[in-house]
């Protein structure tokens, strides 16, 4: 293993996928936060509103809205890195009846953030270290590449051992062996969001797509774990892998899931795909506004470095005035002014100077054109414009030197990996050696949790192996393992759209306020077909769907708590007082499908609504009562 690890690591490609797998996933991972952070409430309250949990959460969200922020920029990254994960693990890692699937996901990326080389490229640390290392005389440009393993370890531990262990239940599945397995839950209206009108709708109710979906899913499951690390097979794997979250996206109500993993597969899409799109952009390139600035000055030449590094269209060109003052364009203008001013022309010959330079530097760069526009307005300009006289007046009187400005030139950062330990022991191989210690226990985990997977267990209750007390103590071993690996690693079991997962499930609860007025409204919390509403996405759908609710027999309790909760975080962002509220609860019971029908879903959301209770609100006091009538699904 180590051999192999010291294979990858040696060799070096671009890292503009690892940045661009930053920026999508953490703008990703930002979404499902803001979901959060809006029902916060209805999370971590005792009684949402009505009896508050003893630590408000608001401001710890939005610390990790900044620290989320800085990550998407690529600023001071580690650090950011060290706390997004504190983050995780007190607030993901904790919770237990919002939590989903991709809350293990999150968990595992952003651990491996905490090692990988994430702002190498399209960073604000990238900037820092050119401006660290660069002097009048040199611009420093860091390096652009990192190693294979920046971007096959995430892929192989928060995709590839899911895949894997996933299929380990679905081989067990009737419906996935079938063929049916993205069919079946597809046909529950309570966690389908499709339509018969829709792309999904026609996917669904198509009985050949729906086999083949569900037979690439199997077979794209089972080989991914073997043909991910060759690049022939990386464009197909990256095209059934997004694909396939495209259709959970359109079919479910978790889109941060199918979002969230899509953006790993960022880390397939070939590096050679970047060249090209540099080669393209390059020739595409137009020079907008030629800029001429002193290049003798240590600071004009941070200014430069920091416009260059945002000019991401190349549409900026610098000229050092000592070098090209001859130019015809500035000719006529005399050397100490171009010195005390930074001058600029555009294509078609103007020239402009000061602020103004600033402003065109701000419209040429095209991203940047709003922040230009603030800076034209009136007020904002005069002050900007005095701003910048004030600055070139005293830099007119002291020429601006690294003896004066106390800059100090830094020197070249060394090549780590060469420095040496030991006589024999350099950093490289201390590298090389705790990757390859991590890989091995993060592997043997996965294998521990996976021992105990449906596949696997139904093997050994077969050879009677599981009876014995060596079976026993492995099966106890597998469960501690995942105990503690799921917390603070995210690996745990896969077992993804399961029939277990909506087996039984034949009764659906939504619930309907009526006001004073006799008006009703519908929470949005189940539709009027039965579908999921905006209340519910992400992990909010599994909390109402799967543990308000409960499998053949309605569990009263978890009813209760979950309508309580779910009312009482309505009434508020409604303005609708609980001293005086009441709901009327509605039951529509829909049928288990055998096997592939069309149509099954939209029959389903035809069933018809029935009064299941009556649930009010009375001083902040809430009551649910049920209808006699329904005692048998409880």
């Amino acid at each position: 293993m180590f051999k192999f690890i010291e294979k990858l690591y040696d060799k070096k490609i671009d890292a503009n996928g690892l940045a661009l797998f930053r920026m999508v996933y953490f703008l990703v991972f930002f979404g499902e936060l803001l979901q959060m952070f809006y029902f916060k409430e209805l999370i971590f309250d005792v009684i949402p509103f009505v009896q508050p949990y003893e630590i408000d959460f608001t401001w710890a969200f939005y610390a990790w809205f900044l620290v989320l922020f800085l990550l998407v920029i690529g600023a001071f990254t580690r650090t950011a890195a060290i706390a997004n994960y504190l983050f995780t693990l007190v607030f993901l890692s904790t919770i237990s009846s919002f939590e989903y699937h991709v809350f293990y996901t999150y968990t595992t990326v952003n651990f491996f953030c905490l090692f990988l080389p994430i702002s190498k490229r399209f960073s604000i640390d990238r900037l820092l270290l050119k401006l660290q290392y660069s002097n009048t005389r040199v611009q420093y440009e860091p390096p652009r590449t990192t190693t294979v393993l920046s971007y096959t370890l995430p892929l192989l531990v928060a995709v590839a051992f899911v895949y894997t262990d996933s299929m380990l239940y679905k081989v067990t599945s009737k419906f996935w062996m079938q063929g049916l397995g993205v069919w079946y839950p597809a046909a529950f209206p309570q966690a389908s969001i499709t339509s018969s009108s829709s792309l999904g709708g026609f996917l669904i109710n198509n009985y050949y797509m729906t086999k083949f979906f569900g037979y690439l899913t199997l077979i794209f499951e089972t080989g991914f774990i073997f043909l991910f690390w060759f690049r022939r097979f990386r464009v197909p794997l990256l095209i059934i892998g997004v694909g396939l979250h495209l259709g959970i996206l359109i079919t479910f109500p978790i889109p941060w899931f199918a979002l969230a993993v899509a953006a790993t597969y960022i880390l397939l899409v070939p590096v050679a795909w970047y060249r090209k799109i540099g080669d393209w952009l390059k020739r595409r390139q137009r020079i907008l506004l030629t800029v001429y600035y002193d290049e003798e000055c240590p600071l004009c030449q941070r200014a430069k470095i920091i416009i260059e590094h945002f000019d991401i269209l190349g549409n900026i060109q610098f000229r050092g005035v000592q070098t090209h003052q001859k130019d015809a364009v500035i000719s006529s203008i005399g050397l100490d002014d171009l010195l005390g001013n930074i001058y600029s022309v555009q294509q078609k010959g103007k020239l402009q100077y000061g602020i103004d330079t600033y402003i065109q530097i701000l419209f040429k760069m095209r991203y940047t054109a709003l922040l230009g526009l603030i800076l034209k307005l009136p007020g904002i300009y005069h002050l900007a414009k005095a701003l910048y006289q004030y600055i070139a007046a005293n830099r007119n009187v002291e020429r601006c030197t690294e003896a004066n400005c106390g800059y100090e030139i830094g020197s070249m950062p060394a090549e780590r990996d060469s420095i040496k330990l030991l006589q024999n022991f350099t950093i490289k191989q201390l590298r090389i050696g705790g990757i390859t210690i991590g890989v091995f226990f993060i592997c043997l985990i996965q294998v521990s949790i996976s021992y105990n997977s449906d596949a696997i267990f139904n093997w050994h209750k077969q050879i009677g192996f599981r009876e014995t007390a060596m079976g026993q103590r492995l099966e106890a071993f597998s469960n501690e393992v995942d105990g503690v690996a799921l917390p603070l690693l995210g690996l745990t079991h896969h077992p993804v759209f399961m029939d277990n997962h909506f087996r039984w499930y034949t009764h659906i609860v939504s619930v309907v306020y009526v006001g004073k007025d006799g008006l009703e409204q519908r929470l949005p919390i189940i539709g009027e077909d039965g579908s999921p509403q905006h209340y519910i996405y992400g992990p909010n759908w599994v909390k109402w769907t799967f543990r308000v609710n409960s499998p053949t027999r309605i569990n009263k309790d978890l009813l209760e708590e979950g309508i309580q909760d779910f009312t009482a975080f309505w009434a508020h962002k409604n303005r609708i007082k609980t001293e005086n509220a009441s709901f009327r609860i509605e039951l529509k019971l829909i049928d288990m499908p055998k096997g592939f029908e069309a149509d099954f879903l939209e029959k389903q959301r035809q069933k018809p609504w029935e009064t299941l209770g009556q649930a009010t609100w009375s001083q902040n006091e809430f009551s649910l009562e049920l209808d006699g009538q329904y005692q048998y699904l409880f």
